[in-house]
């Protein structure tokens, strides 16, 4: 897991003083970026924690929450309620610092869980679409060999009569037919291929029926 930045936005030194000792304690330190709520923040962060602030923070809690990242509001008037759609809302009550690292945490480990899903989510769909490539290769195959053939033996037939034919028509020949012996090549491969896969599927078979069996 890459380490994680928290932003954190306070006019106060304490509260993010507060929130850095109890993390460490913690361990799994993140990293840390302070600002104070009269600033312009970007959006370089994982979670923002916000608080100790000396004028309303409904402003400031509804330009960060626009990038849909995790957004913890530790508020001393409203008693832990959510003061926001999207805003989770903490207490100022005592062993807030050690409440806001637990639930950060939490947090930024269900936002990197949710981040490995998608990832893998989107790497099953380019296995999937690459094996159904594969599955139209495989039913491909033989009308591509019979298209060979035909190629290759024709080319073989008119190569009989070499000496009629012109210097440049030959080696034309010639080259068609040493890309289709490639190609039969290639093609050759994903017989052999295709039977290797079908032995190990029958062989894991046999060993989930022979597990079965000896339960």
């Amino acid at each position: 897991m890459n380490r994680p930045t928290v932003l954190i936005v306070s006019d106060e030194d304490e509260f993010p003083n507060a929130i850095a000792t109890a993390w460490v304690a913690e361990g799994d330190t993140p990293a840390f970026v302070v600002g104070s709520g009269g600033e312009y923040i970007g959006d370089n962060f994982d979670l923002a924690i916000v608080g100790g602030l000396n004028k309303s923070p409904d402003s400031l809690l509804a330009t960060l929450s626009r990038n849909g990242k995790p957004l913890i509001h530790v508020s001393r008037g409203n008693g832990g309620r959510p003061s926001r759609t999207g805003v989770l809302s903490l207490p100022e009550i005592s062993g807030w610092p050690e409440v806001v690292v637990a639930v950060s945490k939490r947090i930024l480990q269900l936002a990197h869980a949710e981040s490995e899903v998608a990832r893998l989510s989107e790497l099953i769909s380019q296995l999937e679409r690459q094996a159904g490539l594969g599955r139209y290769m495989m039913e491909m195959r033989h009308n591509l060999n019979n298209a060979l053939t035909s190629i290759l033996g024709n080319c073989d037939l008119i190569l009989l009569d070499e000496h009629q034919l012109p210097v440049a028509a030959k080696g034309q020949l010639e080259t068609i037919r040493n890309m289709g012996l490639r190609l039969n090549e290639i093609m050759q491969r994903f017989t052999s291929l295709q039977k290797e896969m079908q032995l190990v599927e029958q062989q894991k078979k046999a060993a989930a029926k022979g597990a079965r069996a000896g339960v």
